[in-house]
């Protein structure tokens, strides 16, 4: 099933509207005005999902030092701004309907000494009724009788698409996700165990690989079958997989992942013939046969041990299942995440490219489905299977609305 979103991409550019000339001989040199939402990046980005049909963003004028005398600004509709916008993009976009935008106020002011107005609201509203797959530009720009302009932050372009994209993630910096369910004894642990085949996915980006430890975890039970990036003596930023005492592929530069990319990553092994695989976005990157000498894969280990974990307490300590962590907190995933899957079987390659951003959460084989995708859930990541095995954040989780992962399957 195909999850629509729309979406609204903040963009910040510079505006070269002729008439803010005569505001600049005004301005002390010390002082300009800009608005903030055209401050952090050029391309701000924040989308929605399509049963979603108003949402709200907030600009305020902005002062880069503050002056002794109230500063006036008023926001402009830039219509003419979306020619020149298109010629310097190569894009056609049209002006956003004004049935489909409101601002709170279109008059803003600083007070002498402070540094910033009050917010105003743009309201984005009946965002349904768009057609899906065309962007709508709305050019706001900020202009002032009292002081000059920081040109490059005076203008804050909002483009509203509708999209099939995924389009939020959760970041996992210094954080990761717990399955308390798998811990414990009972069925819905039990469906993680006793597996005889196993296909791992995940969607990531990493934002750095420069931390401590020489891994960065994805998904799996440690020192058992464990999908990860980097180890001692292999590239920093090589996919591996650990499989017991075993290491898979050998060490090689060229199969390094590269900072600040999406990847669509899956691992398959059938333990009884030892056939392992890795794909990145889809395609084989890695085959060989890798020995397994437990029998059968058993991914909630800590359930088995619960019974008795003073005993076991070596094993219970360490065999546990995460997304983002491995054994200790050193190797964290410093990246986001947008799903992760489990599965009982092993997936095919056209079925790994078929479903890469998406598949039916009743699926045969799907063990667990978590997809990054909810921010009203807080720290919670659901599973969407129904197995009711929710995973949940160690420290608050951050959720980032600002992403279009690209669809390499359909591109």
């Amino acid at each position: 099933m195909k999850r629509i979103f729309l979406i609204l991409t903040v963009l910040a550019v510079a505006a070269t509207s002729c008439d803010r000339d005569e505001y600049d001989e005004k301005s002390p040199v010390s002082a300009l005005l800009y608005l903030d939402a055209a401050v952090d990046r050029s391309d701000v980005q924040v989308f929605f999902k399509r049963e979603i049909s108003t949402q709200q963003k907030t600009l305020s004028a902005t002062l880069s030092a503050p002056t002794d005398h109230d500063v006036k600004a008023v926001l402009k509709i830039d219509a003419d701004a979306v020619a020149r916008y298109n010629e310097r993009h190569g894009t056609d976009y049209a002006l956003l309907d004004a049935t489909h935008y409101e601002l709170s106020t279109r008059r803003l002011s600083i007070a002498a000494g402070n540094v910033i107005s009050e917010p105003a609201t743009v309201v984005f509203k009946d965002l349904t009724a768009l057609p899906a797959d065309v962007t709508y530009l709305l050019p706001i720009s900020a202009l002032s009788p009292d002081i000059g302009l920081l040109e490059a932050s005076a203008t804050v372009w909002y483009l509203v698409k509708q999209t099939s994209a995924i389009t939020t993630v959760a970041d996992l910096t210094d954080n990761w996700i717990t399955f308390p369910t798998l811990d414990k004894a009972g069925p819905q642990s039990e469906i993680f165990n006793g597996l005889t085949a196993v296909t791992y996915e995940m969607i990531i980006r990493v934002k750095s690989f420069d931390q401590e430890a020489d891994i960065s975890s994805l998904m799996g039970v440690e020192q058992y079958l464990m999908f990860r990036i980097g180890d001692s003596g292999f590239p920093r930023q090589q996919l591996q997989v650990q499989a017991g005492a075993n290491k898979f592929p050998d060490a090689d530069n060229m199969l390094s992942l590269e900072a600040g990319e999406w990847y669509h990553l899956a691992l398959t092994y059938d333990p009884l013939n030892g056939q392992m695989q890795i794909f990145v976005n889809g395609q084989v990157q890695s085959t060989g046969t890798v020995k397994w000498s437990g029998g059968v894969i058993n991914l909630a280990m800590r359930a088995m041990y619960d019974a008795d974990p003073v005993g076991n307490a070596s094993l219970f300590d360490a065999y546990q299942f995460f997304i983002g962590r491995s054994y200790d907190d050193n190797r964290p995933l410093q990246g986001e995440v947008s799903e992760a899957r489990v599965w009982s079987v092993v997936r095919t390659q056209e079925e790994i490219w078929e479903h890469m951003y998406d598949v039916d959460p009743a699926s045969e084989g799907l063990l667990g489905y978590w997809k990054f995708d909810k921010p009203e859930d807080g720290d919670v990541v659901r599973d969407v299977t129904g197995h009711g095995n929710d995973g949940v954040a160690v420290n608050p989780l951050q959720w980032n609305t600002s992403v279009e992962v690209p669809q390499l399957n359909k591109e």
